[in-house]
């Protein structure tokens, strides 16, 4: 499991797990984070299906058990995302709490219908890709829990703030651990490499997703943690960040868009 498993904090790790159709070669992250305090854990994503023996291991390095599980929490309804979340709930079983699964309200209702979806792909040519979410578990191992429609935040025992980007997703969510200021950006940011952060060319609605981006580019954080791609255990404060002014033609090839470049 040599570079599948990667140690970010005592309490947070990284999984680099499977992409879709049992393929790894695409970088795909889900996050674990352990509570200091009562030893619960909650994800964010879970990869594509076939991810979750990684996850398991990756939990007991941490000295935890998957029943330590306590929530999920998705940054949008995509199969590499949400592919491993029945293997992961039959894996925990039955108990007194189920599993909560938590996701934005916009795109909660595209994981529970199971429906075949089209996405964009690439600005200029809109290559329509059929796209699906991961499977669900039966209805007694979990509980859903939408937010976004009220001030609630069901993530703040965990330490943990939402923010609604949408764009790649109507209900695309990122989320900043408060404690130590990393931002898990899913899709809404990617490290593009050569210290380049922007993002990717699949989208719902490319003008929001942009503005999504730029709006998490300007935040307060310290660390930067996506869903895909490269990982950079270095601090990204904001000082350290400088706006990309010019598409390398790279860029242009691929739909991708720069929108920052940091200094160590």
């Amino acid at each position: 499991m040599k570079n599948k498993i990667l140690k970010i904090k005592d309490n947070i790790y990284a999984v680099r797990g499977i992409w879709l159709w049992h393929f790894s070669f695409f970088p795909t992250y889900c996050y674990i984070i352990q509570n200091k305090k009562n030893g619960e854990i909650i994800l964010i994503d879970t990869c594509g299906p076939g991810s979750s023996h990684l996850i398991k291991e990756a939990i007991e390095i941490m000295g935890g058990k998957t029943t330590d599980i306590t929530a999920i929490t998705l940054t949008h309804w995509h199969q590499d995302h949400t592919g491993s979340i029945c293997e992961i709930a039959t894996m925990i079983g039955k108990r007194d709490k189920p599993l909560k699964i938590i996701i934005h309200y916009r795109d909660a209702d595209f994981l529970i219908s199971q429906k075949l979806r089209w996405l964009n792909i690439h600005p200029f040519l809109k290559i329509k890709v059929c796209h699906k979410p991961g499977k669900l578990p039966s209805n007694e191992l979990y509980e859903l829990v939408p937010f976004g429609n009220s001030n609630n935040n069901p993530l703040s025992s965990y330490g943990i703030d939402f923010i609604h980007s949408p764009g790649h997703t109507p209900g695309h969510s990122a989320y900043l651990y408060k404690e130590d200021g990393i931002l898990f950006s899913g899709c809404g940011l990617s490290i593009l490499g050569k210290k380049t952060v922007g993002i990717v060319p699949v989208f719902y609605n490319r003008k929001e997703q942009i503005e999504s981006a730029k709006k998490l580019a300007q935040m307060d954080f310290k660390y930067l943690y996506p869903a895909h791609l490269y990982l950079n255990h270095k601090e990204i404060s904001k000082d350290k960040r400088v706006a990309c002014n010019q598409k390398s033609f790279i860029n242009r090839i691929f739909g991708s868009l720069p929108l920052f470049k940091y200094m160590d």
